[in-house]
């Protein structure tokens, strides 16, 4: 059933989603399984969520403390391969994965977007995104803007190469690119003030971060 619920709110969005259709989906013949076992509709995209989000934070946690046993300074290739390489192991490197484009439909619909946040918000990601943050060479408000988008490139990046048939050596190849362009994107030289009020602060769909 999970997989069922993942599969719809990737391909059609949030309002698809009903308990319903996922036991339809899931070829579940008692009519109340998914109440039974998630209670309703946000629970099971809560446990969704928790189910996606485990490995990725595992394997995170793995590079952050790899990080640390070098016993050097991290370096802006090293924080987003931390960011960058979890998620794509959990979604272009799991056959059949629909996790990528359902994270993306958390970028422009609020409900799923609060739901989502309540688990992707894990320490694992705050001290990625702190180390982008502190690594960015454009200091203030550029440097919070520049890791939020970076979250956002990687999602959106891998939901699009989601779901097509590639090579393995293409699947590496378009994550190293990635990495890569998050890479180029962090240390890019900035045309505005160092400083700048941003009036999408509260409602950023960007805020959706991995």
């Amino acid at each position: 059933m999970i997989e069922a619920a993942e599969q719809i709110i990737a391909e059609r969005g949030m309002p698809a989603l009903t308990l319903k259709d996922v036991q339809i989906a899931a070829n579940q013949s008692n009519k109340s399984a998914a109440k039974y076992h998630f209670g309703s509709r946000e629970g099971l995209i809560e446990a969704l969520v928790e189910l996606r989000m485990a490995p990725v934070n595992a394997r995170r946690q793995e590079l952050l403390d790899e990080i640390e046993r070098l016993g050097a300074p991290p370096t802006v290739r090293q924080a987003v391969e931390a960011l960058v390489r979890p998620l794509a192991a959990e979604t272009l490197g799991r056959p059949g994965s629909r996790y990528a484009r359902f994270l993306v439909q958390g970028l422009f619909d609020p409900a799923l977007a609060d739901t989502i946040q309540k688990h992707l918000r894990a320490e694992t990601y705050r001290r990625v995104h702190r180390m982008l943050v502190g690594l960015c060479p454009i200091p203030g408000d550029v440097a919070k803007w520049r890791a939020d988008k970076v979250a956002t490139l990687a999602m959106t990046t891998l939901a699009a190469h989601e779901g097509r048939d590639r090579t393995r050596q293409q699947t590496a190849a378009i994550v190293a690119d990635l990495v890569d362009t998050c890479v180029a994107v962090l240390e890019a030289p900035a045309s505005v003030p160092r400083s700048t009020p941003d009036p999408t602060e509260q409602t950023d769909p960007q805020g959706v971060s991995l």
